[in-house]
């Protein structure tokens, strides 16, 4: 097997990216307009094209830019002569509604060029996993981790929209890639990669914040633990300053590259979007200061970064609504998380997660195991990089799951690539070590039918990736019974939905309740056009007299149509704002069997 993964280790690289690639394109033309797509892409294209910040300040410009560069080359209309653009603090939403949908640009088109950035980075993102598993495990264990990223159903998913969940996962592995190369060998050149890529990982998302602590930590243990020549002074002198330079270095550059971002925004419009987007408690004592900074020198731009962070933490702290097995709360589940990966994760995956433990934990033990201390230190000194990725792990899952925001398995995107790399390693070790004495070709059988099973998981839900569900829950039928959102809906159905109904001559009407970042009258209906024959570019500008299209929801009661099309979220969602609202919203419906269910996200209902 070494022979051969020596021989053909590139070609099986390739193979493998380009599989993903293939999978990814295939499934994304297909996807409507996910929820926070609405948002990001005109955000992106504004920053590039205006050099203003005004959309979207919650989340830094990294990814942004990447999905809305080749924009730039297409003949797109943006809708700078609007309210939501020239006189609201954010007005993200409306202004991503005209620029996709209503302006005349080619929805399609816009998603298609600006996603296609994000898949191309999660291929950057899987071969930087596979050179880190060949260059310090081999290449065997670097091309089974590579199998796991680019077939796994849930990264797919959101590898193929613009979203910041690919790309923080990326950066966080990007940076612990070049910061595990600057602890093995603190030279400068390395100090520098590890700075910059700490900077990235900033610009790819604020929750990147919670790596401060975790490099403290890890930069602890290796002053602690290593045995070297060095004294532990020098050590203390050599990693703490480097580390500094890191965390410094990182502020600066990213303070530079907000710079270009908000050249040209105005100050007033600036001190609106700070007042606005902070207005209650210590949120507006800290407005307050960044307005007073604001008239400073060149502070507007990290003004705007420290603005993104406070956004973020007050959004945290206000919740989500969540659905989650029956129940409906703003607030958060603990389980939330866990339950979640249990029932996304294929099964191979969960079932190597176990061996893997079951190995780490008895190279942990074989030394000292009633020395907790002393054997800490020599694991940490024989495996530093495999301790800090378990670390990671659980530190990132201890975040999840004590945090307020329950919005998906997407979130746990940055464990994943580590995971992986984990689960690669200690199963071929297992193999190699043959504990338990059964014959090697044993082994590698099993192997073979668990990795093939891990295809399975992939084709047999392709093209419908976000609504992934192993078989532990029944697959993505089962869905509503445990959660919706971007778990399982997050809009990327509509123009399925739109399909569906074409063909299908029966359903001469019917009424719709979507959520999602798509807009129904843009598939279902006609556009109007003025006089002299241009587009009418507003939410109003479309024709749905012939069409079968009905807009709906759930408060406003049965609909006249024959047909009612609803989306998981909403369906489930309801289950809190029914009462908030004092109707029975869908109650009526969900005793009904749906007659379809579109990529597991709408469910299309005969109404009696």
């Amino acid at each position: 097997m070494s022979d051969f993964f020596d021989t053909h280790h590139r070609s099986l690289v390739v193979v493998l990216l380009m599989l993903m690639l293939a999978l990814g394109i295939g499934s994304m033309v297909g996807d409507a307009g996910i929820v926070d797509e609405v948002a990001h892409i005109p955000a992106g294209y504004s920053y590039l094209k205006y050099g203003d910040f005004r959309l979207n300040p919650e989340h830094p410009p990294l990814l942004k830019d990447i999905a809305a560069f080749p924009l730039l080359f297409l003949d797109l209309k943006f809708p700078d002569d609007i309210p939501a653009w020239t006189t609201e603090p954010n007005g993200q939403w409306e202004t991503g509604w005209h620029f996709i949908y209503h302006v005349g640009n080619d929805a399609d088109a816009v998603l298609f060029w600006s996603r296609l950035p994000i898949l191309l980075l999660a291929l950057a993102f899987g071969y930087f996993v596979y050179r880190f598993c060949a260059k310090r495990y081999g290449r065997g264990v670097g091309l089974l981790a590579l199998f796991f990223f680019t077939l796994s159903p849930n990264l797919i998913a959101h590898s193929r929209l613009v979203t910041t969940d690919l790309g923080i996962a990326a950066f966080i592995f990007f940076s612990l890639y070049t910061f595990f190369n600057w602890i093995e060998k603190p030279t400068g050149r390395n100090l520098c990669w590890a700075t910059l890529f700490f900077a990235l990982m900033q610009l790819a998302k604020f929750s990147a914040v919670i790596m401060v602590p975790f490099y403290i930590l890890l930069v602890g243990i290796a002053v602690v633990a290593w045995q070297n020549p060095e004294t532990f002074g020098r050590r203390l002198i050599r990693y703490g300053g480097g580390l500094a330079v890191i965390f410094v270095g990182g502020l600066l550059i990213t303070w530079l590259v907000y710079v270009p971002h908000t050249w040209n925004m105005p100050l007033d419009v600036q001190d609106r979007l700070i007042a606005d987007s902070l207005k209650w408690g210590l949120g507006q004592k800290v407005a307050n200061i960044l307005i007073a900074m604001n008239d400073l020198p060149l502070m507007k731009s990290l003004v705007q970064y420290i603005l993104g962070v406070a956004m973020v933490f007050n959004r945290v702290q206000g919740g989500n609504t969540t659905y989650f097995l029956g129940q409906v709360t703003n607030q958060s589940f603990a389980m939330y998380f866990p339950v979640s990966y249990l029932i996304k994760t294929p099964i191979t995956e969960l079932f190597l997660i176990l061996v893997a433990l079951v190995g780490v934990l008895v190279r942990y033990l074989r030394g000292a195991p009633f020395r907790v201390w002393k054997n800490f230190l020599q694991y940490a000194r024989e495996n530093y990089v495999e301790l800090s990725l378990l670390l990671f792990v659980l530190y990132y899952a201890y975040l999840s799951i004590t945090g307020n925001l329950n919005l998906g398995i997407r979130h746990l995107f940055p464990m994943f690539p580590v995971i992986f790399v984990v689960i690669a390693k200690e199963t071929l070790d297992f193999i190699k070590k043959n504990p338990i004495g059964v014959k090697r070709t044993a082994y590698i059988g099993t192997l073979g039918v668990l990795l093939a099973w891990y295809a399975c998981s992939n084709f047999s839900i392709y093209p419908n990736y976000i609504a992934y569900f192993n078989e532990i829950v029944g697959g993505p039928a089962n869905a509503y019974k445990y959660v919706s959102d971007s778990n399982v809906d997050w809009g990327q159905d509509l123009k399925r939905l739109a399909n569906y109904v074409a063909v299908n001559p029966q359903i001469d009407k019917i009424a719709v309740d979507y959520f999602g970042g798509g807009d129904p009258k843009y598939y279902f209906c006609e556009r109007k056009h003025d006089s002299a024959g241009n587009i009418v570019p507003t939410p109003d500008g479309y024709n749905c007299d012939n069409s079968k299209f009905l807009a709906w929801h759930a408060e406003w009661g049965r609909p006249p149509a024959k047909y009612l099309a609803v989306s998981e979220t909403f369906l489930m969602n309801d289950l809190w704002w029914a009462p908030l609202r004092e109707d029975g919203g869908y109650a009526w419906l969900r005793e009904m069997e749906p007659v379809a269910k579109i990529g597991y996200s709408i469910y299309v209902y005969r109404v009696p």
